[in-house]
């Protein structure tokens, strides 16, 4: 069998442990969360999972720990192609 064209993609993600809580029934657990990119600080970091988590009744209180994860993701060219938005050609202005 003929090896398929691969689209491969390596993604830097920030993986997070919380202490949350549950403002509905004010019960605490932990939670991890993933999230792409890396950040700065924990100060940065907790902006983003605030971010994620809003409008949810959960609260983040505090980040345990984290930890910054590098992840090679691929798809054949067939599944890029069916699943891939279409952008305009590099160096032109998207139209509005």
């Amino acid at each position: 069998m003929a090896r398929k064209p691969q689209v491969t993609r390596t993604i830097t993600t920030t993986v997070v442990s919380l202490f949350c809580v549950n403002t509905e029934d004010r019960s605490t657990f932990e939670q991890s969360l993933t999230l792409p990119r890396t950040y700065k600080d924990e100060q940065k970091l907790m902006k983003a999972v605030e971010e994620v988590l809003e409008g949810e009744p959960i609260k983040a209180v505090a980040i345990n720990s984290y930890e910054v994860k590098e992840t090679l993701y691929g798809m054949t060219e067939e599944e890029f192609i069916q699943h891939a938005r279409v952008l305009p050609p590099r160096g032109t202005k998207e139209e509005e």
